[in-house]
């Protein structure tokens, strides 16, 4: 993709320019929630219970009870998954030491996983952190979201909490950033985060340059 706003980059990008992280999945649930597809089940819910009462099952032919059971079962999946990544982030941050970051970018989404590495169109987004005060930081995402619709501020600082066993798990939390910059930071006016390091403006330069060689 061309012409990305500052301070936007592909995650096919950051991957080459050596920046990793594992996608914040516990706030990304939690921030969700009850998404769409949980209340259009739940809407087929109703129309099958409704036909059930009033006898009209044949409707649904010989798949009404098979179709019962799966849409059950989604919505109580569901149900589960929803309090369970609740319960981790509770218990994520309880934890005494948080890890310290600051805003570092907004990342789309246009790899389809880390072990088939294909490249997709992006249709999600999330504000990238770095660790501070460290010589190999590491990196973490926000929950994440379609499209880029983001609110970010320059040096933005947040919390990192993260299992111990598992750093993949993990939960940040920028809730005390906006907190003390209401007072001060006008929130309906947008702020660039910053360049990323020179080591992507070189891994850019260096793409643009094998682009424009003569075969």
């Amino acid at each position: 993709m061309k012409n990305l706003p500052p301070n936007v980059y592909l995650q096919s990008y950051l991957q080459r320019a050596g920046v990793r992280f594992d996608v914040n999945v516990v706030d990304t649930v939690v921030k969700k929630g009850f998404g769409l597809s949980f209340y259009v089940f739940w809407l087929l819910f109703g129309v099958l219970v409704y036909c059930y009462s009033s006898g009209n099952i044949a409707v649904f032919h010989d798949h009404f009870y098979t179709l019962s059971i799966l849409v059950a079962f989604y919505q109580l999946l569901y149900i589960y998954r929803v309090i369970r990544f609740n319960r981790i982030r509770k218990k994520l941050r309880m934890d005494s030491a948080p890890i310290t970051v600051e805003a570092y970018a907004i990342v789309l989404f246009d790899v389809k996983s880390s072990s088939s590495g294909k490249l997709i169109k992006p249709r999600s987004s999330a504000v990238l952190y770095k660790e501070c005060g460290s010589l190999k930081p590491r990196f973490f995402t926000g929950a994440v979201k379609r499209g880029i619709n983001h609110h970010y501020y320059k040096d933005q600082i947040a919390r990192v909490f993260i299992d111990r066993k598992n750093a993949a798990i993990y939960s940040v939390d920028d809730d005390k950033f906006y907190q003390m910059a209401s007072a001060r930071i006008n929130r309906n006016k947008r702020y660039a985060i910053g360049e990323l390091s020179t080591k992507l403006d070189k891994v850019s330069a260096a793409s643009q340059k094998r682009n424009s060689d003569p075969v």
